[in-house]
């Protein structure tokens, strides 16, 4: 995926940096290097999950929200991370991403999936996420990471909203596995006095 968006953006494959891990010692060792790195601003995090957290082929234990926020932290004040997209199923929830954020001044935004994604749907859409960061992120190259995620956010809503919804949003019972609807979220910390943390793709700051 991102070999073919780096080749179409920068002319080249060499603009990402590409781990695989199989254990939760070998994710958070690769998550502090990639957070030391000043070229590095958003981890893209592939593989299986529930809403208990990751599930990676070596390990047993589930990397939940705890241990993934630690993982994230451990990279000190050097760290460059602004964002992070789980592209795993159903741990991308508010639930989540309120307690990453509300732990991590640096973080600006959490992505992620609410329902299961099926592999050929999610991977088209973060296809389509990530080829807009780029072409946004091309045109304002001095915008906040905030600003790029919401133009993002807008693009996808206007674009592929079925693909966004909820179960439910497309009118199926959030409990029928087989129905289309996948739930991705874009969450942020809310503006003003209230605080809070809201999903750009379904509330309004």
């Amino acid at each position: 995926m991102f070999d073919m968006l780096c080749d179409l953006h920068f002319g080249n494959t060499h603009e990402f940096t590409y781990e695989m891990v199989a254990t939760a010692p070998a994710l958070a060792d690769a998550i502090k290097r990639m957070a030391w790195d000043k070229e590095i601003s958003t981890i893209y995090l592939a593989c299986h999950g529930n809403e208990h957290g990751l599930h990676l082929h070596g390990w047993e234990e589930v990397v939940d929200r705890k241990k993934l926020s630690k993982m994230l932290l451990e990279g000190g004040t050097r760290r460059s991370l602004s964002g992070v997209y789980l592209g795993a199923c159903e741990f991308g929830t508010k639930e989540l991403a309120a307690f990453l954020l509300e732990r991590d001044p640096k973080l600006r935004w959490v992505a992620g999936y609410q329902h299961a994604a099926d592999f050929v749907d999610g991977t088209a859409l973060d296809v389509m996420f990530f080829n807009a960061w780029f072409r946004y992120l091309d045109e304002n190259p001095d915008a906040r990471p905030r600003e790029i995620v919401e133009l993002v956010a807008q693009y996808l809503s206007d674009t592929c909203r079925g693909l966004i919804n909820t179960r439910e949003e497309n009118g199926r019972s959030v409990e029928d596995e087989d129905a289309p609807g996948m739930g991705l979220a874009i969450f942020v910390r809310a503006r003003g006095a209230k605080g809070g943390i809201i999903d750009l793709l379904r509330d309004f700051d």
